[in-house]
């Protein structure tokens, strides 16, 4: 029964024999870990660049509120008889339970950014 041995590709800095095949500088090889660690070692492969994808920030709440306020007071149907933004339209348009207290203070902090 063979063993089923996961393979990682690494990239050749050194010239490399493996397994009766040459590997020049630059040139692709997929490897065990128990084969890359001596060559890794030495410096004669190097480890694959990892891409990692950007991720995006993550914004408290209060931030989220901030965001969508603008568009939601662009409807005049979303805002109370003493002009607050509703909290249904905000919870909306953030997709989480907005409070009557945090829309309050979203909106406390929306109107001084607003006024600078």
């Amino acid at each position: 029964m063979s063993e089923t041995t996961d393979l990682t590709e690494y990239e050749c800095v050194e010239p490399v024999s493996h397994n009766q095949k040459k590997y020049l500088p630059g040139a692709p090889i997929s490897l065990s870990g128990k084969d890359a660690a001596p060559l890794l070692e030495i410096k004669a492969i190097k480890a694959p660049d990892v891409k990692t994808e950007p991720v995006a920030p993550v914004l408290s709440e209060l931030e989220q509120l901030l965001a969508v306020i603008p568009d939601v007071i662009e409807d005049k149907a979303n805002l109370t008889g003493s002009g607050l933004p509703l909290v249904e339209a905000l919870t909306d348009a953030v997709g989480f339970d907005v409070s009557a207290d945090m829309r309050n203070e979203a909106w406390t902090a929306f109107q001084a950014k607003d006024a600078e």
